[in-house]
């Protein structure tokens, strides 16, 4: 009997302990993983940090980027787009490279340089047109850097297409938000790497570029508007030399560009 009780005794203390050694070895685990798991969490959170300190110097940079040489380290490099389209950051504008960056960074990229969002007129929105926030802070970055009016751009796509990026005019010659017709600007497009007209930022491009350059050539924004409506032989030939300076098409978009001018002030 005294053996069978101390039989029995000694089964009891080897289940406590067993259960006892059962309970430490899932503290110890637990401890385990809730160190782990701490350790994990810093190094994330270092790593989040970094990553978000890395984005802000590369946010800092884009927007004081003054030539194409900064974009091409503050941009092409450090973005590291899904597209390869910066991969060869010097074919491309400050506004275009600006722009891509925005979509990658949102808007803190243009937010704090002036832009203003403009509603185009309802009449030209029932008719099909718009003019996309996206395309609008690239033609107000291409404006700045080029230095040229952005409302008189505004304008002379509004007299020009309707603000309808896929018009065609002059028979099928004429193409896009500018209504550039390539035939007579072969050399002019080229010389700007422009490879499709009719896309529309390549197409406002254009119009900006080639603008500036009237303005810069004839001196004022009436006799650029009537070159870029003739032609540099039509004005001459058919307006200039009989003494009309001042017509329909040059006088509308001037004062619409002050009142989208007017517009944007408010």
């Amino acid at each position: 009997m005294k053996t069978r009780m101390r039989h029995i005794k000694q089964e009891t203390i080897a289940a406590v302990m067993l259960f006892v050694a059962v309970e430490l070895l899932a503290l110890i685990a637990g401890m385990i993983t809730a160190i782990i798991i701490a350790m994990t969490g810093k190094t994330m959170a270092a790593g989040t940090a970094e990553q978000n300190r890395q984005r802000q110097e590369t946010i800092k940079r884009i927007k004081e980027a003054k030539t194409l040489d900064d974009l091409s380290f503050g941009v092409a490099y450090d973005l590291r787009f899904e597209s390869t389209e910066l991969s060869t950051a010097e074919q491309f504008t400050i506004p275009q490279a600006k722009e891509l960056a925005r979509k990658q960074y949102g808007n803190i990229i243009t937010d704090t340089d002036g832009f203003v969002f403009y509603q185009i007129p309802e009449e030209y929105k029932k008719t099909g047109g718009e003019l996309p926030e996206d395309v609008q802070r690239y033609t107000y970055e291409l404006c700045k850097e080029v230095g040229i009016r952005y409302a008189l751009i505004l304008a002379m796509i509004e007299k020009e297409s309707g603000y309808k990026q896929d018009c065609i005019g002059d028979n099928g010659e004429s193409v896009g938000y500018m209504q550039v017709m390539q035939k007579w600007h072969e050399q002019e497009i080229t010389n700007l790497g422009i490879t499709d007209i009719s896309d529309p930022y390549e197409n406002i491009r254009f119009g900006v570029c080639y603008m500036k350059k009237l303005i810069d050539r004839y001196g004022t924004i009436q006799d650029a508007l009537t070159v870029y409506n003739y032609g540099e032989t039509g004005a001459n030939e058919y307006m200039w030399s009989n003494g009309i300076y001042v017509y329909s098409y040059n006088t509308e978009i001037i004062q619409r560009m002050k009142g989208i001018e007017e517009e944007l002030k408010q």
